[in-house]
């Protein structure tokens, strides 16, 4: 604490009070709470304000900025501490800062792109155009909506329980600008907008960024407010001494502290009582460490808890022995929503939108319902972001859906490497709502050993019914093996043209059912086998069904993902060929088991009938890899070592979470690859192998290293894996 000559004097008025009989009678001083930006330490905001209301001191006024504004405007609101310590410990900030949607809301064609690419960025008239902000705070921002729903119809923040500002930074002018009306959890959001963290947002006609570049401790404009006396709570570091600017990130944060050090000194010399708590670690991102910043704000308060107490105390005594506690604004667990509508909508229509929601309307619904509407939504992968916010109207609230369309044309990228393949490069060109609203053109290419050239043009309709044209080219290497030596090599080439009709069902499931153009050919290329050419062209039938609800890719904890095939092929032109029937079945599931380990048990079965199975249609056992559509892998084994008719696979992986987004796993497998049933009943020939992984979920895909043997051959296999697979 600094005491100043305003406390002085505020005592010397609590004395005068005291001794004369109409001191009773005489209206308290008021009291404002200001509260600093900084990121995840800022929640010690909430231990500091527990210990102010244990000392009985009356908040009138609150502001804030950044971190400060989110804890100042729930608690103006009527929050509790011990509510605000609830949200603190148990929210998903890593989902949050991150935009992050469960899989469960995403398309179908949103997920496969998250497995391939990734990054992505636009392209417009004037060229590439990068982001303005890594994440658009999509997430946040809904949340925030959800958080401030009782404030929903009230657009002046003097007439919350506690009057409340917080400060922006308009980019445009460089100017503050004090954020005292309008959507709260926009001017929240306003608040705390990072540069290059979050994309700015436009409030009331202002682009604004973090208020903190230009005045993180607002201090005066909460005297401004009314309050006589100003209690602070700083959690901003003090400038480093010389000795410690010996590395870039300590010069970069000292020279954004440099810009504003002068009106945060004068808005510390405002306050009366200034509180500054300092957790060792604690910094912008830390929200895992939340409850020890809590701690610590509550153990920096109770530091001066005498002169708390006693301001609490006098200040009680001053209003009558009874201090009216705030009466909080209701709280509503649902909102008749009787109209909706939208905006920013160019070439998405409504009709679109509302479908993906998947809302009732006109209906009670909760802040939930709608933060998972918007992820619905948001999961068709159409906007950089979409977020509400709610009108009051007779009888009511009206939700009105606020988008930000995508760039029609996009960009993707990726990347893979392992040590059977070496590097390939992923990019996807994606152009959207081309000549028709809801159409989409797709260039993929797979550059490397392996290369890959897919085109399709689909139209997705609001009815999740989309149809469309896909060609497809790839060329693969394949090996034959005997008793698990490489003896020879060939190529494997072929393009592909599909008619499809593909029905999606609660993004989980997709049934698809189309016409096949297939001309395949198979040339050896280093071989001792007498492996004959196979060059002809295939007209084939299939349907397929797929279900896709893991909770993350990789490493999933719960879930399942099963593809099952069917395909009848016929090869038209070849002498000696009948048609022949296609089918494979891949299931695999995940079972949480406790906070650190899961189980993943999977099934796979390729199975190919008819007198003359085409090369393309056998079944291929070996490698950890998906590199074409009837390779299995087998934990083990090298890539594509058994092959045969039939293959089938038993294997289950124990996988164990380090920490964060490390993992071990423990991998193992049975199964078989026979060309007849006689085979099957062959105990001899059954295949086992094992194989332990150490994986990291990178922001570029999964970083694996995996050591595996299987029965025959226990000359251990070495396989490292960089980046989703291509396929």
């Amino acid at each position: 604490m600094k005491s100043i000559r305003p406390v002085t004097f505020f005592f010397f008025l609590i004395s005068a009070f005291c001794l004369l009989p109409s001191a009773l009678n005489a209206q308290r001083p008021k009291v404002g709470l200001v509260l600093s930006g900084g990121g995840a330490a800022g929640l010690a905001h909430i231990g500091v304000i527990k210990v102010l209301e244990e000392a009985g001191i009356p908040i009138d006024y609150v502001g804030g900025t950044s971190m400060g504004s989110i804890v100042g405007a729930l608690y103006a609101l009527g929050y509790t501490p011990e509510q605000l310590e609830e949200m603190a410990l148990t929210e998903d900030w890593e989902s949050l800062l991150t935009d992050e949607i469960p899989r469960n809301n995403m398309t179908y064609e949103y997920k496969e792109d998250l497995e391939k690419y990734f990054y992505s960025f636009p392209i417009t008239k004037t060229g590439i155009q990068l982001p303005a902000g890594l994440v658009s705070g999509q997430n946040i921002t809904n949340m925030l909506a959800g958080l401030t729903w009782q404030a929903y119809n009230i657009r002046d923040f003097n007439r919350f329980p506690r009057p409340f500002l917080c400060i922006g930074a308009d980019i445009v002018t460089g100017k503050e600008v004090v954020l005292n009306s309008g959507i709260l959890h926009d001017a929240i959001r306003a608040s705390m907008s990072i540069p290059t963290a979050f994309s700015p947002v436009e409030v009331q006609g202002k682009l604004m960024v973090d208020g903190g570049f230009i005045n993180n401790f607002p201090a005066e404009h909460v005297r401004a407010m009314g309050a006589d006396i100003l209690i602070g709570v700083d959690v901003q570091r003090d400038l480093f001494k010389k000795s410690e600017l010996n590395n870039m990130v300590n010069l970069l944060k000292q020279v954004s502290s440099l810009t504003r050090e002068d009106i945060n000194q004068k808005n510390r010399d405002l306050c009366d009582i200034l509180i500054r708590p300092n957790t060792p670690g604690a910094g912008i991102l830390t929200f895992w460490m939340a409850d020890s910043i809590i701690r610590d704000g509550e153990r920096t308060a109770r530091e001066q808890w005498e002169t708390l107490k006693a301001l609490g105390d006098n200040l009680r005594k001053l209003g009558g022995e009874e201090i009216h506690p705030v009466k909080p604004l209701p709280r509503y667990d649902s909102l008749f929503i009787r109209e909706i509508s939208y905006t920013g909508l160019n070439k998405v229509t409504p009709a679109f939108v509302r479908a993906k929601m998947d809302l009732p309307f006109p209906a009670w619904l909760t802040p939930d319902d709608i933060f998972r509407a918007m992820e619905r939504a948001y999961g068709t992968n159409e906007f950089t972001k979409i977020t509400y916010q709610l009108d009051p109207v007779p009888g009511g609230a009206r939700l009105v859906v606020r988008a930000e369309e995508k760039v029609s044309n996009l960009v993707h990228i990726g990347f893979h490497y392992d040590n059977l393949f070496n590097v390939s490069l992923l990019m996807k060109g994606e152009m959207r709502n081309l000549w028709f609203r809801g159409d989409r053109l797709n260039l993929d290419l797979t550059l490397g050993e392996n290369p890959n050239v897919t085109a399709s043009y689909f139209f997705l309709s609001r009815k999740k019914r989309d149809w469309g044209i896909q060609t497809e080219f790839n060329r693969i290497h394949a090996y034959e093996y005997d008793e698990g030596h490489k003896i020879g090599s060939y190529l494997y080439r072929d393009a592909l043209m599909n008619l499809v009709l593909r029905t999606t069902f609660h993004e989980e499931y997709a049934v698809s059912t189309g016409i096949q153009g297939e001309f395949a050919s198979v040339a050896p290329d280093i071989t001792f086998l007498q492996l004959g050419a196979f060059n002809s062209p295939m007209l084939n039938y299939y349907i397929r069904f797929d279900k896709d609800n893991f909770n993350r890719v990789p490493y999933p904890t719960n879930g399942e993902k099963v593809e099952i095939a069917l395909k009848w092929i016929n090869n038209f032109t070849l002498a000696g060929y009948q048609p022949a029937l296609s089918f494979n079945y891949r299931h695999q599931r995940a079972f949480r088991m406790t906070d650190k380990f899961s189980f993943q048990p999977s099934m796979m079965l390729s199975m190919a009938f008819g007198d003359s199975i085409p090369y393309p249609y056998r079944s291929y056992l070996g490698g950890l890899g998906y590199y074409h559509k009837n390779v299995i892998p087998f934990v083990g084994m090298n890539y594509m070592e058994r092959a045969g008719n039939f293959g089938l696979i038993f294997r289950g992986d124990l996988q164990y979470n380090i920490k964060g987004n490390h993992y071990l796993i423990l991998r193992n497998n049975i199964g078989k690859s026979f060309n007849t049933f006689a085979e099957f009943k062959d105990t001899k020939t059954i295949l086992a192998g094992t194989g332990f992984t150490y994986g990291y979920a990178s922001p570029v895909g999964p970083v694996e290293i995996t050591l595996m043997a299987a029965n025959g051959d226990f000359r251990p296999i070495l396989f490292i894996n960089l980046g989703y697979w291509m396929r």
